[in-house]
């Protein structure tokens, strides 16, 4: 049963200036706050923020590097961003984008055998990767329409449940590869992996395709339509004649599947294997780094989520690169990013409440 109640208009994009302006603020007073904090941890201040900012841009590596950071990225934001349009927050991101990679690797290994063209299996893996992760994402959304349970804690604890499926995988003996280290699966036949254009993944196209197919989705679909109109107010969405629990649905669904799409595609063009730990980096989860994003955005803003990825992207490797050379950990550079967002959005509701 769903439990119906007054919602305020949901804040899909602001206006272009609105946005910048508040983007800028918030970004110029977290750089003063970072500032600050390196200063008392006695570092050089001018030297952490060139680094900070120069990485990606200094070498094809860094940029490489910054690219590779902002695919998941990207898609982990959406994954967050299009349930939020309903109203419920979407924390299972981690675990869909698990689930996608680890069902896509079983199949993979599955069709070892049969030779099958790239161009049919490469297809079908992202299909499947899609999928896994959207009905994952759905049992939430299932759940919260059938037992009123939150899906932020159902979403959490399919995280755990996801992971635990990853780790019986990567040391099932069918799979497992038996030199390694830590939980990990011999490498994938070569016919599922998708190849690189000078060290840029192909993924990036993927990523593209799927943009222009969120914009369409949520600015031209029914469905779409109809999952902002239950966000914007579920009493009046209902009286209108719109299925309430399908948008519940589809939001979850689309929104689980980019992330297992994320997960496939790290698996079949970045890792080549499923891997413990994949769907982590810089010591945090790209679930987590995704629901910055989104906040940073401030909705579902399809052209502006990857841009903000793509800056996120940059502090992350940026902030490798301070540990490297200055010795400075990378949760100071969380610690920046968790500002940004505060920030943001406090600077986004004094905004609203103004106009």
């Amino acid at each position: 049963m769903i439990h119906k109640s007054k919602l305020n208009q949901i804040n899909i994009s602001l206006s272009p200036l609105h946005d910048i302006l508040i983007i800028l603020i918030a970004i110029i007073i977290s750089i003063i706050f970072f500032s600050i904090l390196i200063a008392l941890l006695n570092y050089n201040v001018t030297r952490a923020l060139l680094t900070l900012i120069e990485t990606s841009f200094g070498s094809f590596f860094g940029f490489r590097s910054t690219i590779i950071k902002m695919i998941p990225l990207t898609f982990l934001a959406y994954a967050f961003a299009i349930p939020s349009m309903v109203r419920f927050f979407n924390i299972g991101g981690y675990g869909q984008m698990m689930f996608g990679a680890t069902i896509i690797t079983i199949i993979a290994f599955l069709f070892e055998s049969y030779n099958i063209s790239s161009y049919i299996l490469i297809p079908l893996l992202l299909f499947i990767g899609f999928c896994s992760g959207g009905l994952f994402a759905t049992i939430a959304s299932f759940l919260k329409i059938k037992g009123d349970i939150d899906p932020i804690i159902s979403t959490i604890m399919l995280n755990f449940v996801s992971l635990e499926f990853l780790y019986f995988i990567t040391q099932n003996p069918l799979f497992a590869d038996p030199i390694a280290g830590h939980p990990t699966t011999r490498p994938l036949p070569t016919n599922s992996l998708l190849g690189n254009w000078y060290g840029i993944p192909y993924s990036i196209i993927i990523l593209f395709i799927s943009i222009i197919f969120i914009f369409y989705f949520v600015r031209k679909s029914k469905i779409g339509y109809e999952i902002l109109a239950t966000g914007f107010n579920i009493n009046a969405a209902e009286k209108f004649g719109i299925n309430i629990k399908r948008a519940i649905m589809w939001s979850f669904f689309i929104g689980g599947g980019l992330a297992g799409l994320a997960g496939t595609l790290e698996i079949i063009n970045i890792n080549g294997r499923l891997i413990s730990g994949f769907a982590s980096t810089n010591g945090a989860q790209y679930g987590l780094f995704g629901a910055l994003t989104a906040l940073i955005v401030g909705g579902v803003s399809p052209l502006a989520i990857p841009i903000a990825a793509f800056f996120m992207s940059v502090l992350l490797v940026g902030a490798n690169a301070l540990q490297r050379t200055m010795g400075l950990s990378v949760y100071v550079v969380f610690i920046l990013q968790a500002i940004m967002v505060i920030n943001i959005v406090v600077i986004r509701t004094i905004f609203n409440k103004r106009r």
